[in-house]
């Protein structure tokens, strides 16, 4: 079974907002891993106070960071999981169903956050996502792929959200 695991839980502190709300893209991201093939959707949310935010089945995180938290869950999983950080506007269905490892943006950054890959790959266990998909291939994401995580970023892909 193929899993979408939407990540959710942070504070968004360089946004100035919430980053899980902006443009219900939570909801949109599930709706976009479903068309993608996605059977189930989870959210990690991070703590139990953010669990009513999101419709879908959430997710507390077991661990004082994301990358351990993630492992946990990902170790109870079987087959395909697709990765999407709740700020990941411009991702869709289009890009989730052609990722095969760690997608690159259009920048030429590995978007570890937006890995597509089996329950059963070698990942590294860290404290670090960077080190935690280390041994997956990349492949190709560009703008689709890229991450948001200041208003002068988001600023940048307004044209791409209407």
């Amino acid at each position: 079974m193929k899993t979408g695991i939407i990540l959710a839980g942070g504070k968004s502190t360089r946004m100035g907002e919430d980053k899980s709300l902006i443009n219900s893209n939570v909801e949109r991201l599930a709706n976009e891993m479903r068309t993608a093939g996605c059977k189930r959707i989870l959210v990690m949310c991070g703590d139990l106070d953010r669990v009513d935010l999101f419709q879908e089945e959430c997710i507390i995180d077991s661990k004082d960071n994301l990358a351990e938290s993630l492992f946990d869950v990902i170790s109870e999983l079987s087959g395909s999981v697709q990765l999407a950080p709740c700020d990941a506007y411009l991702a869709d269905a289009v890009l989730f169903s052609n990722i095969e490892g760690v997608p690159v943006d259009d920048i030429g950054e590995r978007q570890p956050l937006l890995a597509k890959f089996d329950s059963s790959a070698n990942l590294t266990s860290s404290k670090k996502i960077s080190e935690m998909f280390e041994n997956l291939p990349s492949c190709e994401g560009g703008i689709k792929a890229r991450n948001i995580n200041t208003p002068s970023e988001l600023e940048e892909i307004q044209s791409f959200l209407r």
